[in-house]
């Protein structure tokens, strides 16, 4: 028999957010009711659930083909990148390199179809082929379900830690989070289902891994100059559709917050969400009453330590048994810059519209991630 309610947030992963209760986590969840002169009446709900009751659709990647359910995306798709996403989470939440090096590829896996599989996630598939049937946009998600491994596996990457504190990290309806401080959720960038590109150089992502260890992703030129790099301009090479090289143990894991930093970032993640978040305690649900800095001030919380990032950076040259030399540089190119060539341009007022599919080859300390461009 098919699978009729699909849990877009894994049961293992909810679990890591368990608290007062050893089986439930209390949800906060916002609805909109339509009044008859037009309007729109919000009202909040907070309630204990487990978590086989919470964070799934029914049917929401079921396709169907006359009377017949097919969950072939939920069992053969999803149940492998789940089963090695849940290896490679609790391989995060340890100290350890050799786990982080060897779960390196199936992390990011994890974490991109994460980002696209929740009911934002394909509301934004939506928003960009609107003409989509369900079967179409099941299609269209496979296919774009590693967009953003390049971009996330070239930045600065640091985990930080709630261990010690009062309050831990929450988890919203939409896990992977992109904060960008010159995009209030307000803004054109922010309006639902968008968030602001990973490829502008002051989008962050945020990903608590449990309620006491968070990976915050941030691009490498915005990390290396916060004050003067342009949040709306696109990063060095944007492009996904390449190859790429990186260290996979290099992590900085230094950094433990305040509760005031915590906070911060349960507001962020809060404020864009699609309707609902959850935590191991009630009173973790509203961090907006602590909240006294406007949006871009929050992005100090965010920021990796600038004397860590000596790990990213500079030039690689990577020798093969076959006699071959990868060269790349920062950005993931595989050319020296020529000075000649170089124009001044605007990037603010260029349309990201690249949308590859992403395969990954790993090699001793190094993660190599390609792009098959026959299939875009």
């Amino acid at each position: 028999m098919a699978t009729k309610d699909n849990h877009y947030i894994p049961q293992w992963h909810q679990k890591g957010f368990m608290s007062d209760r050893d089986d439930q986590l209390c949800h906060l969840t916002r609805r909109e009711f339509p009044l008859p002169n037009g309007d729109l009446k919000v009202k909040t709900f907070h309630k204990w659930h487990t978590p086989a009751q919470r964070f799934y659709g029914e049917h929401l990647y079921s396709t169907f083909f006359g009377e017949e359910v097919n969950d072939d995306i939920e069992q053969k798709l999803f149940g492998p990148i789940d089963d090695n996403g849940s290896k490679a989470v609790r391989a995060l939440l340890t100290d350890d390199q050799t786990e982080w090096h060897h779960n390196f590829e199936d992390f990011f896996t994890y974490l991109d179809a994460q980002k696209l599989r929740t009911p934002k996630g394909l509301d934004w598939i939506r928003s960009k082929y609107p003409e989509l049937n369900q079967l179409k946009l099941m299609v269209e998600m496979q296919s774009l379900r590693t967009m953003h491994c390049t971009l996330w596996a070239e930045g600065v990457r640091e985990l930080v830690s709630a261990e010690d504190l009062d309050v831990k990290f929450i988890v919203s309806d939409h896990p992977i989070t992109v904060y960008n401080y010159a995009c209030p959720p307000d803004s054109e960038m922010c309006e639902y289902p968008n968030d602001p590109d990973i490829s502008l150089k002051g989008s962050q992502t945020i990903f608590p891994l449990d309620k006491n260890r968070c990976l915050i992703l941030t691009n490498f030129e915005y990390a290396q100059d916060p004050e003067n790099a342009n949040p709306l301009e696109q990063r060095t090479n944007a492009t996904r559709m390449r190859r790429s090289m990186v260290n996979t143990i290099e992590f900085i894991n230094t950094r433990k917050l305040t509760a005031d930093d915590v906070t911060k970032i349960n507001h962020i993640i809060k404020s864009r969400a699609k309707a609902s978040v959850a935590a191991g305690k009630e009173n973790w649900l509203y961090p907006e009453r602590d909240i006294t800095c406007d949006w871009a001030e929050l992005r100090h919380v965010l920021l990796p330590p600038e004397n860590e990032l000596y790990r990213y950076g500079g030039e690689m040259y990577a020798h093969f048994e076959d006699g071959t030399v990868h060269y790349q540089d920062a950005f993931g190119r595989t050319t020296p810059q020529n000075e000649y060539l170089n124009k001044d341009i605007d990037e603010t007022q260029l349309r990201n519209t690249m949308m590859p599919i992403a395969q990954y080859h790993s090699s001793r300390s190094l993660f190599c991630l390609s792009v098959d461009l026959s299939k875009i």
